[in-house]
């Protein structure tokens, strides 16, 4: 029994591959960075370290939250996707979504604090 052109799959030089990945991955943090903020906002003492999400929560705005979260997710997409074919646009897109991987730890650990604290924290 061989083993031949065996691949690794993230350096196979797939780099488009790679950001379409990286793209779904993004919009998945990005969007249960969304839902969760709105989550803490209706049901926990939240407050929303953004100055503009903070301003846009207060005001009872959650349309123009998403609509915001989505166009400048988009937008931000949009630029990676143009500008793919370069490393240092794939560097930086990995640099993004490990943000949002640690930012989804955090959701994580501020869940399980205010879920600790029971009903009186709700």
């Amino acid at each position: 029994m061989t083993v031949s052109n065996v691949t690794i799959p993230l350096i196979d030089g797939a780099r488009t591959r790679r950001v379409i990945e990286l793209l779904i991955i993004l919009w998945a943090l990005a969007l249960s960075d969304l839902f969760f903020t709105i989550w803490a906002h209706i049901f926990t003492p939240f407050r929303e370290l953004n100055p503009l999400a903070d301003q846009l929560l207060q005001s009872d705005r959650i349309a123009w939250l998403v609509a915001g979260k989505i166009a400048l997710t988009g937008l931000g997409s949009a630029i990676f996707w143009r500008l793919r074919k370069y490393t240092r646009v794939e560097l930086a897109l990995w640099a993004v979504v490990l943000v949002y991987v640690a930012l989804t730890f955090r959701w994580s650990g501020y869940t399980t604090e205010v879920l600790a604290m029971g009903p009186a924290a709700l």
